[in-house]
């Protein structure tokens, strides 16, 4: 038996639907379908740089359990930590739901990259259905804003962990208003702060 099926059966590996190659410039709308059981990750590498994630889509499988929401995503900008991913939130929480399809939930927030981008789900029960991204070429939008971040945080705008100014800070409070908060942000350089080398 060959490997790469296991691997794929298992979640190892993440399965992008196939598509012919697009000319230089033009739209991509991907799909990735994500079947995880139990304990396990999916990592996707998503269409090559430079590019702008213009919507982000997540559509669940029918009859799948709501397990997804607390899955975690991980959206990893050129030279991210994949451990310390720019994006690294529940899944639910990056997604709400779409007013025009409401078996679907979406996030329209730009999300440029320069080179690559990855996208990691890492799932704690069993989550299925598929990820879609429409994404556009070229990412002027990093010289104006640059990469979208986001994390979970107590409270929203901790002054010791402050994002650049001038960044579209935005913290998102849980339903019910309780609970860790989501921060929002867009940073110029990718890689965390502490990540970056001094010059």
């Amino acid at each position: 038996m060959s490997i790469l099926p296991l691997l794929l059966t298992l979640g190892i590996l993440g399965n992008a639907g196939l598509q012919d190659s697009p000319a230089e410039g033009e739209a991509i709308n991907a799909r990735y379908e994500v079947d995880l059981l139990g304990k396990s990750r999916v990592v996707f590498a998503l269409p090559p740089g430079p590019r702008t994630i213009r919507t982000f889509r997540w559509v669940p499988a029918s009859g799948s359990s709501d397990s997804w929401k607390s899955a975690r995503l991980r959206l990893v900008w050129d030279g991210d930590d994949p451990e310390r991913a720019g994006v690294d939130v529940p899944l639910g929480r990056f997604v709400r739901t779409d007013d025009d399809l409401p078996a679907e939930f979406a996030t329209d927030r730009v999300m440029p990259y320069r080179r690559t981008g990855r996208l990691v789900l890492d799932a704690e029960g069993a989550v299925r259905g598929s990820l879609r991204l429409e994404t556009a070429p070229g990412a002027t939008s990093l010289d104006d804003r640059g990469y979208l971040r986001a994390k979970l945080q107590a409270k929203p705008n901790a002054a010791e962990d402050r994002p650049p100014l001038n960044s579209e800070n935005v913290s998102e409070i849980p339903e019910g208003g309780s609970g860790p908060f989501v921060r929002y942000w867009y940073d110029r350089e990718p890689g965390p702060p502490a990540s970056r080398r001094s010059e």
